[in-house]
């Protein structure tokens, strides 16, 4: 099986700072690409960013699949969904000639970085082995805990949590050529904080995690994929609730400190990772798969501004017509990954597996562009925030495992 991979800095001038209220930069950010050039050619463009529009990664499906000489349908774009990242912002959101200019220089120094990565995968592809390992990882919780106002966002929640790590290795002459890795996790250490007077531009958890495992592994490239991680979160992070040790929660800010916090979580995931690859693992062969669907999943009402949602044990949904959705599905082997662009919760991971007849399912997010959450029918039910901050309505997540099964099984 031939496979290219290629990787490159996001390179930010002195002067892009501050923007978003991030004041500085404590962890460099990086496009990785992963690209499989067989009968059925797949490219992953994976990009250190919270998340990236559906025009934006239309562009760069378009831009990434005229360099790799494939179909567009073949790219998917996927963000790691680090919190310490600017955003490229429509024009409604900027009011000055300064942020416009800052959202150039964004989208310049992201496509010169997506340019050279994508080149670089194309150029050395070659015949490799590809396998997959699997095991555990501690660095996520449910992050849903219970205020006496109602539900809220923290962490060390009492909700379940899938804590598989997958693991794809891909190796050339016995040399080890590139991790991705796969976690059901948020990489939202650093979420809102990092610095004394404002935020930190950081890969976070994730980021973290593959930087230090490309230390670990020399010449290699390893790149993140955000799974069903709508309800987790890292085990700490450096704002938000805590708990405070007496069965409560308490309201923290760690600042500069948090810095370290994500260093240790990502090193611990790194190291997570390094133990799975000492299980067995299972040589994916044969033909790539990949598949497309749409729908149109029930829509619900929601408040946009986020400083306004707040605990509640009582919420009502006023129903807003149908918004179209879509599906996208790789299969290899014993594995299928189904890409989507809204963030999905645990239990709605747990009905696609169930569904599912390949023996490992995993579910991506925040593929090909963003719809934030599509919670399922309990998120609804106790008025959580996966809940309250979603543009869909109840029911949309069992139909969305609905027409997934129907396309893996088809």
């Amino acid at each position: 099986m031939k496979i290219g991979i290629g990787r490159c800095e996001m390179e930010f001038p002195a002067d892009f700072f501050p923007t978003e209220g991030f004041v500085k930069q404590a962890h460099p950010l990086y496009v990785r690409v992963f690209f499989i050039d067989e009968e059925t050619p797949f490219a992953l463009v994976s990009i250190e960013m919270t998340s990236l529009s559906d025009e934006e990664c239309a562009r760069i499906k378009k831009e990434t699949a005229i360099l790799l000489g494939i179909g567009k349908n073949q790219v998917w774009v996927a963000a790691t969904h680090t919190f310490s990242a600017p955003h490229i912002l429509p024009d409604f959101v900027l009011k000055t000639e300064e942020e416009k200019e800052k959202r150039t220089l964004l989208q310049r120094t992201l496509g010169d970085a997506i340019r050279a990565a994508v080149w670089q995968a194309k150029q050395e592809a070659a015949e490799s082995e590809l396998t997959l390992y699997q095991g555990e990882t501690s660095v996520m919780a449910s992050r849903d805990i219970e205020l006496p106002d109602g539900w809220w966002i923290g962490c060390g929640g009492s909700g379940p949590s899938d804590k598989t790590l997958t693991v794809l290795k891909v190796t050339r002459n016995d040399q080890v050529k590139a991790l991705l890795i796969h976690a059901n996790v948020q990489s939202s250490v650093l979420d809102g904080t990092g610095a004394a007077d404002g935020k930190c531009v950081s890969g976070d958890l994730a980021g973290i995690a593959c930087a230090e495992l490309e230390k670990r592994c020399p010449g290699a490239s390893v790149q993140f994929m955000i799974g069903a991680a709508g309800d987790q979160a890292p085990v700490k992070r450096a704002k938000g609730y805590a708990p405070d040790g007496q069965g409560g929660y308490q309201e923290i800010d760690l600042h500069e400190d948090g810095i370290s916090l994500a260093e240790t979580l990502g090193q611990k995931l790194a190291t997570e990772v390094m133990s799975a690859l000492r299980n067995n693992g299972t040589e994916l062969n044969g033909k790539v798969k990949t598949a497309f669907r749409s729908f149109y999943a029930p829509a619900k009402k929601m408040n946009r501004n986020l400083r306004e949602l707040k605990p509640t044990h009582s919420c009502e949904w006023e129903l807003d017509g149908e918004k179209e959705q879509t599906i996208e599905l790789f299969a290899l082997g014993d594995l299928a990954i189904v890409g989507v662009k809204p963030e999905l919760a645990y239990p709605t991971l747990k009905q696609l597996q169930d569904a599912s007849p390949y023996p490992i399912t995993l579910a991506a997010t925040m593929i090909n562009g963003g719809a934030k959450y599509m919670a399922d029918q309990s998120a609804y039910d106790r008025c959580m925030y996966e809940a309250i901050n979603s543009p869909f309505a109840p029911g949309a997540a069992e139909l969305l495992v609905r027409e997934a099964a129907a396309l893996l099984k088809r």
